[in-house]
Order: C-alpha cells, then structure tokens, then sequence
C-alpha cells in the first residue's frame, strides 16, 4: 500500500532495504507495535483509541502548551514515523489538524490501518509511505509544517 504526495517531493531512487517485521502484542487492554524486536514502538488503549497511552508520546506533544488555544485545531502537523499512529489519531481526530504522516514500512501503514485506527487519507490526513530524509530535503516543504 504506497501511498505519494499530491504534490511528489524530489526523491532519490529508493534503495531497497530489509525493513523490521512489524508484530503486536495486547496487555490488559492495550495493543502495542513492536519492530523486529520485543521493544514498544506504540501503543493503544483499544476502548480509548484518542488518547495518548505512553509518557513519551505525550511529552511529544509538549509544543501544545506553547500554542494559542484558539490556534490548536489550525495548521499543518507532519509526523515523521508513524509508529502505532497515537499522534496522527490526537492531531487528526482530536486536534482537527491537516496531519500528514511519511513512514518508510509499508507494514506499518498496513498494521495502523487494520489494528490502530489509523484513518484513511483524506483531505486533512495524508499517510506518505518513503523515506523521512527524502521528505525533510524537499525544498519545496520547508516551512509547510506548524508541528513537526
């Protein structure tokens, strides 16, 4: 499932590498992504899809205390690195925020789409599937995003 920019960034040709095998686990009512190794890369409350379940990814989110309230649902947020999708859910459904994600494992993608609720691309989500290097490099992107 390769998903491309309406408006493709300048990209070298993509070099074919072994991407971590993307596997789940569930514990008392929350599901984790795992990549190739046993540690946590995301996570989930399955009854509480919206909120942020891990400490980091709500340290993430510290640039909220920064930000006008009345400009919180404004802008453009770019997530580099999908992980279990926790801050493009918050941004997209909670923030009401033009989200754009660009993850380089199209397992990921697949894996956030069936078991995270991550949504599908529409006008105010769009889920890139290449590589973050090439994403940042694109002269044409700079300064697009409010958060990255």
């Amino acid at each position: 499932m390769t998903r491309t920019p309406a408006r493709s960034p300048t990209r070298t040709p993509a070099v074919q590498r072994d991407l971590p095998a993307v596997t789940l686990s569930e514990h008392d009512g929350v599901r984790y992504l795992h990549l190739g190794t046993p540690w946590v890369q995301g996570a989930m409350r399955i009854n509480k899809s919206l909120a942020l379940e891990l400490e980091y990814v709500q340290r993430m989110m510290v640039w909220m205390l920064f930000r006008p309230e009345a400009k919180v649902s404004t802008g453009h947020a770019v997530q580099l690195g999908l992980g279990a999708a926790a801050i493009t859910r918050f941004c997209h459904s909670t923030l009401r925020m033009r989200t754009t994600v660009v993850e380089l494992n199209p397992s990921v993608i697949d894996a956030c789409r069936m078991f995270f609720r991550l949504p599908q691309d529409s006008a105010r989500l769009q889920v890139l599937q290449m590589n973050a290097a090439d994403y940042v490099a694109d002269g044409e992107l700079a300064q697009t995003a409010n958060v990255l």
